[in-house]
């Protein structure tokens, strides 16, 4: 069984709080998660501030609606009204638009613009007003639109989920817990994700962690990003007391649309881990990375991301190492998921030889959206 929370911090005008852990504490494998969780739980706690409602959108039956444009994506347009409450309309249906609030607009060629949109000499396109001018773009060629908030908090995505899976024949249990978030401003997007796995046998119980970081800037090239990453990560099965990297490179977008994005790219990083029995290693890496998502907002809705990660040793002879993480959401009902989450974790030179060179887990449930 699977329990999954989603909140969408936006809205938010709280602070994280900075208070760190006393010195000395004993750290549990949760540890690393249970801060984050707690700061962004009081984040979404925060009461939501009211937003003027002054865009307004015409259908091509000539129907006005006046409320607040919360994003477009997938085709569709979310909207918030006072008389009807969030509303999603489907692009296709939508004539014209017309803000005073600045936006984010992105297009199928990986341009990006930053300003506000307006209505278009015709029906079925956009006038976008930025700093440099305006821009007539048509609907076939905007992919998204998002609001530039004003405010930090208001620019953090927040997506939490507990995955739980039990073999009653093996007597194995597995928990699994996820943060995800993001921030993203005209220059850059900034992700965070993490994941804890303990699994628990009648002998044994063992853990593994891990904490990613990572910063797209965009670059004057269309599609091409600059990509700055780091990383923490424990796991027993491997024999791995912790591992910490730090690197960057260069990155670019091969597909983006309105229901999926495909991106990858090549760089360099540097490594420091230390075994279960004391050893230390540090090197040098290369990286190649990947990420394949696609979505579908029309009933029922399906969410599916692939990433992967290969580390071929510059400084170690042979040695290789490769990360996967796959989730897929699928609505049976609505918000009522149906969900499956795997991970794999592989090192042909493990810092501890005793210990296995590959690691996986997977977990399948229900889960809720909200």
């Amino acid at each position: 069984m699977l329990l999954m929370l989603r909140i969408i911090a936006r809205p938010l005008p709280a602070r994280r709080s900075t208070r760190k852990p006393a010195a000395g504490a004993p750290r549990h494998p949760l540890a690393s998660i249970l801060a984050p969780l707690l700061t962004l739980a009081m984040l979404a706690a925060a009461p939501a501030h009211a937003n003027r409602k002054t865009d307004v959108i015409t259908l091509y039956n000539g129907d006005r609606i006046t409320g607040e444009i919360k994003g477009l994506n997938g085709g569709r347009l979310s909207f918030g009204t006072n008389a009807m409450g969030a509303v999603d309309i489907e692009w296709k249906e939508i004539a014209s638009i017309d803000s005073n609030y600045n936006y984010e607009v992105r297009l199928a060629d990986g341009q990006r613009f930053f300003g506000s949109v307006k209505p278009a000499g015709q029906p079925g396109g956009v006038r976008i007003r930025d700093v440099f001018g305006e821009r007539s773009v048509n609907w076939q060629e905007l992919v998204e639109l998002r609001p530039i908030e004003d405010s930090v908090a208001d620019r953090i995505d927040l997506f939490v989920s507990a995955n739980y899976a039990f073999t009653k024949a093996s007597g194995v249990a597995q928990t699994e817990l996820r943060v995800n978030a993001s921030y993203e401003d005209e220059n850059a997007q900034n992700a965070f994700t993490s994941r804890v796995t303990i699994s628990d046998t009648d002998e044994t119980s063992s853990a593994s962690s891990r904490i990613r970081l990572s910063r797209q800037v965009w670059t004057d090239r269309q599609a091409v990003y600059r990509a700055l990453f780091g990383g923490y990560e424990t796991n027993d099965e491997l024999g791995l007391d912790y591992r910490i990297t730090f690197g960057g490179g260069l990155g670019r977008y091969f597909l983006d649309t309105n229901n999926s994005t495909l991106n990858a790219g090549l760089g360099l990083q540097a490594l420091s881990e230390r075994s279960a029995d004391g050893r230390m290693q540090e090197s040098v890496e290369a990286v190649l990375f990947g990420q394949f998502a696609r979505w579908r907002f029309d009933t029922p809705e399906l969410d599916l991301t692939l990433d992967s990660q290969v580390y071929p040793s510059l400084t170690e002879s042979g040695r290789v190492r490769a990360d996967t993480n796959m989730t897929l959401r699928w609505e049976l009902v609505s918000d009522f998921f149906w969900n499956i989450s795997a991970w794999g974790s592989y090192d042909n030179s493990a810092v501890d030889e005793a210990a296995g060179e590959f690691d996986w887990g997977l977990t399948t449930g229900v889960g809720w959206s909200f």
